[in-house]
């Protein structure tokens, strides 16, 4: 059972019997101490510590009470079962009992009812018993319990303020009860200890009549709120509290004068004009089974309000903080369960934290994903272990994370949790694949020219040599088809070398405006009757008006012929063919695998977005990282250099290219064709 301080715990007071009578006792008192001034005794013997019995079968209750009951100054037997707490009532003569309200066999009810009517019990049965439950006071029949003579009921969860503050009241009304009885008894012989008792109480006492105005103040009025006493007597309660929170004050005194007891917090007007929060505990008096009034019991509370508020002022600064990081936060407890989820957490993996707490890491990531996320070789560790990994989004698209995992380590040096910190590297991996693409062109252009060198002279040599050859032979020679074999093969590699030269030594661009209609007219020719023969169905659709694109003619000509060949070559069973333009203002950016864009301080240009799209085969997934790099290719007889060759003139022109294919549903190319130098 938690014991921190909870602002909406409650508990009931019993009914003060005889309360009606303390009235008269007070008045009686105020007048004869104004005749007499008497001095306490001094040298008196201290007052016996006193014993509390806790009944009850959790043990950790037992040792929680054991700590509060003990630093409060009072002795603590436990029991945790209802007929050895009956046992130790007998044996060691407590002299308040707490008396769980739920136990096995015999429960607190039973207890109680023993205490109460069972004559072995009978010099015991005026000690007071404060029952605790975990139920609610509306479900728990406490009027029953407070007609059978229970001294108080306090409701689970409460803190360890409420429960001692419980404890010195029920005290103080036992022996304000007891008090009354001697006098009773004694008439009036020891007055002077309730007017202590009630005068010099650190709470605030006070009764009110049917219409909430004050009868008794007890002098901590002045203490608190710097009003005279005298000043309030016959004046209304209601006046004395802030006018905010009136409303609350009369709703909670009617239910008093309907015979409930009642606890609640407000706050009063001071003299100084600051306020004073209080906890309020104000109970009906009777008389001849009636409500006649009032009895409230007052207890600053403005420290722990303020305590609080800068509890809650330091929790929305570091909630604020978490919150703004840019880098994601997740928190797990020790069964894997999300308990934090911060806003950039949202943004960078695409759930929304209300669809996140609570759930299970395996529930948002494959389980393989969650388990690496999470491993370590020490259960415990601190120190924060930096990985990197791939993890789904949300959206099923796939991102790049640099993390950090460490332990969340509570005051005992335990592990409750893991804290997982985490960024989207996604475009530092895609700057180290252009990085490694940029090496292999880099590398490509050394090779092609060592190629050049070494391969096309003798190259000339044998194809010079076998044209000779095939000159001299007679027509009708069987041989000469070897020589046109090897001449044709000759040609083959030339073609090859013509490549790699384009490749590694590219032309310098000659950048003019050009009509993008006219670009594609070129490459029309090409293949519009290729098209027809193989049954695929060629679609232009261009805006009106297209702005002039400013590039090299016959180099941004060459990219289109690289695309239309492949899409060729993909739809071996015909299909359609779409190529698509229209100008655009947007920004060139920095682009991750999930398309996501990076803040750049460029402004706004106009492109011609060219859209090229077959329903060929598709790309394989294994295979889309490598599209672009040299020598990569998937056809049989295929060179690998047209998409490396497609994708350096697009660079050299400061344009942009992008694809998305499916395997089996076709590929598409997005370009971006520069309008302006």
């Amino acid at each position: 059972m938690p014991v921190n301080s909870k602002q909406n715990n409650k508990f009931i007071v019993q009914d003060l019997k005889g309360v009606s009578d303390l009235e008269s006792f007070i008045s009686d008192f105020r007048y004869k101490s104004s005749q007499t001034t008497s001095k306490v005794n001094s040298n008196k013997a201290p007052e016996a510590k006193k014993t509390i019995l806790l009944i009850d079968d959790d043990t950790e209750m037992i040792e929680i009470g054991r700590k509060i009951i003990v630093s409060a100054g009072f002795d603590f037997i436990s029991s945790t079962s209802g007929q050895q707490g009956l046992d130790f009532v007998l044996k060691y003569k407590p002299d308040l009992i707490l008396l769980d309200y739920m136990m096995p066999k015999m429960d607190g009810l039973q207890v109680f009812e023993k205490l109460r009517t069972n004559q072995e019990f009978r010099i015991h049965s005026g000690t007071p018993v404060i029952m605790l439950t975990a139920k609610s006071e509306l479900v728990v029949d406490s009027t029953s319990l407070f007609e059978m003579g229970l001294a108080a009921f306090l409701v689970k969860p409460f803190g360890h303020r409420e429960l001692i503050n419980v404890i010195e009241n029920v005290f103080t009304l036992h022996e304000v009860k007891l008090k009354n009885k001697e006098l009773e008894q004694k008439i009036r012989r020891s007055e002077y200890k309730y007017q202590d008792l009630i005068e010099n109480a650190n709470d605030l006492i006070y009764t009110l009549n049917l219409n909430g105005d004050f009868i008794f103040i007890n002098r901590q009025l002045n203490t608190l709120t710097g009003f005279s006493r005298e000043d309030w007597i016959g004046r209304s309660f209601f006046d004395l509290v802030a006018p905010e929170d009136r409303v609350e004050a009369r709703a909670n005194f009617n239910l008093t004068l309907k015979g409930k007891a009642r606890i609640f917090e407000i706050r009063l007007i001071c003299q100084s004009g600051s306020p004073l929060f209080i906890s309020m505990n104000i109970n009906p008096i009777y008389e001849k089974n009636a409500v006649v009034g009032a009895v409230g019991i007052s207890r600053d509370i403005t420290q722990r309000k303020k305590l609080e508020q800068q509890i809650i002022d330091l929790k929305n600064f570091n909630e604020s903080i978490i919150q703004s990081m840019g880098s994601g936060l997740i928190t797990l407890n020790l069964e894997r369960k999300i308990t934090s989820f911060n806003n950039s957490a949202e943004e960078i993996l695409g759930y929304k934290q209300s669809e996140i707490l609570g759930k299970n890491l395996d529930e948002i990531f494959p389980k393989e994903a969650g388990h690496k996320l999470i491993q370590t070789n020490d259960s415990n560790y601190q120190s924060p272990l930096d990985r990197e990994m791939e993890l789904p989004r949300k959206d099923g698209s796939k991102i790049f994370i640099g993390y950090s995992v460490s332990s969340r380590i509570d005051n005992h040096s335990l592990k409750v949790g893991t804290i997982i910190s985490f960024r989207d590297i996604s475009q530092i991996k895609q700057m180290q694949m252009d990085v490694v693409r940029m090496d292999r062109l880099a590398s490509m252009g050394v090779l092609a020219s060592g190629i050049a060198h070494e391969v096309r002279n003798p190259l000339a040599g044998i194809k010079t040599m076998a044209q000779t050859l095939e000159e001299e032979m007679d027509v009708k020679d069987t041989r000469r088809e070897y020589l046109t074999r090897i001449i044709s093969q000759v040609n083959r590699l030339d073609e090859l070398l013509k490549s790699l030269f384009s490749f590694a030594k590219p032309q310098q661009l000659v950048r003019k405006y050009q009509r993008f209609e006219d670009i594609i007219k070129e490459v029309d020719v090409l293949f519009e009757e290729r098209f027809k023969k193989k049954g695929i169905k060629y679609s232009k659709e261009y805006q009106p008006n297209l702005p002039k694109v400013y590039v090299d003619f016959h180099q941004i000509q060459q990219v289109f012929i690289n695309l239309y060949l492949n899409s060729f070559d993909a739809m071996k069973e015909g299909g359609t063919f779409t190529v698509r333009a229209r100008a655009v203002e947007t920004v060139i950016y920095p682009r991750d695998r999930r398309k996501k864009t990076y803040v750049s301080q460029k402004t706004e240009s106009t492109y011609v977005e060219v859209l090229v799209k077959d329903t060929g085969t598709g790309i394989n997934q294994e295979d889309k990282k490598a599209i672009f790099d040299p020598f990569f290719t998937t056809k049989p007889q295929g060179i690998g250099l047209g998409l490396s060759i497609v994708y350096r003139i697009i660079e050299e022109h400061k344009g942009e290219i992008r694809f998305d294919s499916a395997l089996g549903e076709g590929t598409e190319f997005k370009l971006l064709l520069p309008t302006e130098e």
